[in-house]
């Protein structure tokens, strides 16, 4: 008993994906519908590129913001060391001089976010052209 409404069940779970591609209506689609559907598709692509090429806008804003927080620090640093040289004290040079080291390695990697982030614009604006030239495209097809 419990074998035969196993072996049902297999059945009509292998069936029923058969009979409903049978049964499935015709979608009529025309050249008109899909070519209004691209530019659809397009726009959307667009948005999003506009969207990404905000957040970039913003990642590249924070990262030149945290150049400049870092350059200021590494001046300091280069004020209190060459303070501390004066007065002799060596050990605390050393020790200004290790934390500008380090504010340089910062400002290095800064550059390279901003030079990043730069190249990502770019690709994006890049993008969205391409993307704008397209709908456009479609759009003139469809009249």
């Amino acid at each position: 008993m419990k074998t035969k409404l196993i072996a049902a069940a297999l059945v009509t779970i292998c069936a029923l994906p058969v009979f409903a591609q049978m049964n499935a209506p015709a979608v009529a689609t025309s050249p008109a519908a899909s070519a209004v559907q691209q530019v659809k598709n397009d726009n959307k692509e667009i948005r999003q590129d506009t969207k990404d090429i905000r957040a970039d806008k913003v990642d590249l804003a924070k990262d030149r913001k945290e150049l400049a927080v870092d350059r200021k620090q590494r001046a300091i640093a280069k004020q209190r060391e060459e303070a501390a040289l004066q007065r002799g004290d060596t050990a605390a040079a050393e020790k200004f001089e290790a934390r500008r080291e380090a504010e340089r390695q910062e400002i290095k990697e800064d550059k390279h976010d901003i030079a990043k982030d730069r190249a990502d614009l770019h690709r994006d604006r890049m993008e969205r052209r391409h993307d704008r030239r397209h709908r456009n495209h479609d759009a003139a097809n469809t009249k």
